[in-house]
């Protein structure tokens, strides 16, 4: 979290339940990519502290050159659902499964807009 931090990302505080459900489902110790209104962003949960790690391109770049420089490895991608499903067999249970969690699942809407953290273009 501290190269996050360092590299830029802004954090949001989970509020809502919603919020709190949203980070449980999240890939744990993982940069994930999303797009919201048309922009890419980058976020990162921390559930301990019940908050949401948010990137722009420029600030995941930033996040990978100081882990270069700090002599750690590049971070794993996050697992897509056709790789889980092939790992773990039986691909029409788990797309059941999926689709039953996915219905589950709060929208990224529920965080707001997150162009408005103030970064600079």
């Amino acid at each position: 979290e501290s190269l996050l931090s360092a590299a830029g990302f802004k954090t949001l505080a989970a509020t809502t339940a919603e919020q709190r459900q949203h980070l449980q489902w999240l890939h744990p110790g993982q940069v994930t990519a999303v797009q919201l209104t048309g922009k890419h962003y980058y976020v990162y949960p921390d559930v301990a502290k019940n908050q949401l790690y948010v990137g722009t391109p420029k600030e995941y770049e930033a996040y990978l050159a100081l882990r270069t420089k700090s002599g750690l490895p590049a971070p794993a991608p996050a697992a897509s659902e056709a790789s889980d499903m092939q790992r773990y067999g039986k691909q029409d249970a788990a797309m059941a499964k999926a689709n039953a969690q996915a219905a589950t699942i709060p929208s990224w809407a529920i965080w707001g807009e997150f162009g408005n953290l103030g970064w600079v273009p």
